[in-house]
């Protein structure tokens, strides 16, 4: 539990009479901060896409391949196959060299009481949607649990930032993962009008879409690459069936 105390501190200038309270950072806030810093200081851009989930949620209405994987896991699952064809995506920038690593552990960052964490499931791009969604249930419930190994929050190679989880955020923008060269913000669900066209002429309807932001690494990538991965994740996801998400290698 935090304490709070009067202690000595260093307060801004002109504070010093300022009634206050003190809270000694946590070593884990005191781990986010600098992994912050080290981000911040990582030249980035973020790239937006909007995708149309009118058939990833028909999938898993229809869904009966055992317990109903959620919309992170699916999307997980769609972006976790596109850095198959786009590894460039799923590497780290070193000052001599650039490293493509050959597996996919995934990051999902948790908001858990203390701060938040991001734990990895491991060999990502070899598991099924059903199989990412139970991952994902385990590891956020043992950060919430604060039972997570250190293990559990290392050697990640991607990461999915889902701020949409906790509040219906329009934009999911983050920092980056350092060393990792890329994250996937999701932001929360909404319903648009969305300009259809059957092949019998335009209409506009309601449609459920969601707007994930890629952060990353300037030195590593340029924007074509991004919008490259980011057009695959938005085509699987408007136009996988339920066999694809459950396909592994």
């Amino acid at each position: 539990m935090a304490t709070a105390d009067t202690g000595a501190a260093t307060l801004p200038p002109g504070y010093e009479e300022v009634p206050h309270t003190i809270e000694r950072h946590r070593a884990r806030r005191r781990a986010i901060a600098r992994n912050l810093t080290a981000a911040a200081a990582i030249p980035s851009l973020t790239a937006d896409m909007q995708f149309d989930l009118t058939q990833l949620l028909a999938v898993r209405a229809a869904w009966d391949s055992g317990p109903k994987p959620s919309v992170l896991a699916f999307v997980a699952k769609a972006s976790v196959a596109s850095l198959d064809d786009h590894p460039d995506l799923n590497a780290t920038y070193g000052e001599r060299e650039f490293i493509r690593w050959s597996t996919v552990n995934l990051g999902v960052a948790v908001d858990a009481p203390g701060g938040l964490v991001v734990p990895v499931i491991r060999d990502a791009h070899t598991l099924t949607v059903s199989q990412i969604a139970e991952a994902v249930r385990d590891l956020a419930s043992r950060a919430r649990a604060k039972e997570l190994a250190l293990s559990d929050l290392e050697a990640g190679t991607f990461t999915l930032s889902n701020p949409g989880a906790v509040a219906p955020s329009l934009r999911a923008e983050a920092l980056l993962n350092p060393p990792q060269v890329a994250l996937l913000g999701l932001p929360g669900m909404r319903r648009v009008p969305v300009v259809v066209d059957d092949g019998e002429g335009e209409r506009i309807e309601a449609r459920s879409v969601l707007a994930p932001s890629l952060t990353f690494d300037h030195r590593a990538l340029d924007g074509g690459t991004v919008l490259r991965y980011l057009d695959s994740v938005r085509e699987k996801v408007e136009g996988w069936r339920a066999a694809d998400y459950l396909a592994a290698p």
